[in-house]
């Protein structure tokens, strides 16, 4: 039985590179528009008034309350819940803080294009097929 040899264009590599490379950076930008939201600890704060009566809502200070739950929502639609580390709430709702800082943000990012890994393969299959597409046919564009 003789041997069967399979030859691979080595453009068609590069070009599956290349897609996972644009998909990867599609997915990463389009994770910068997640929102994040949390959940206040506010097991310190009382239940009832001096009277009896149920506290239906109250106001905390946000630099002394701790956050219970730091939850990123990806566009993609995928929950990530991040472990809070003892953050307080004004962390989270001021500006220029550790937490706002682009530093410790692209972490969260970063984590996120894994966590939407079936829309990265999704984007790279469909980057895939464009390159692949492009590669076999060329456009000319005439007067």
């Amino acid at each position: 039985m003789e041997k069967q040899e399979i030859k691979i264009d080595a453009g068609i590599i590069k070009r599956i590179i290349f897609a996972f490379t644009l998909a990867f950076i599609t997915v990463f930008i389009v994770e910068h528009f997640s929102s994040f939201s949390y959940v206040a600890d506010t097991s310190n704060l009382p239940n009832y008034m001096p009277d009896g009566r149920i506290i239906v809502s109250q106001y905390y200070d946000t630099t002394k309350t701790k956050v219970a739950v730091l939850t990123q929502t990806t566009p993609f639609g995928t929950d990530i819940n991040i472990p809070p580390k003892g953050m307080m709430c004004s962390e989270l709702v001021f500006a220029g803080t550790e937490f706002k800082s682009y530093s410790n943000k692209v972490q969260l990012y970063f984590n996120a294009v894994f966590k939407d890994l079936k829309y990265l393969i999704i984007i790279w299959g469909v980057f895939i097929l464009i390159l692949l597409f492009f590669k076999e046919y060329k456009l000319k564009v005439t007067k």
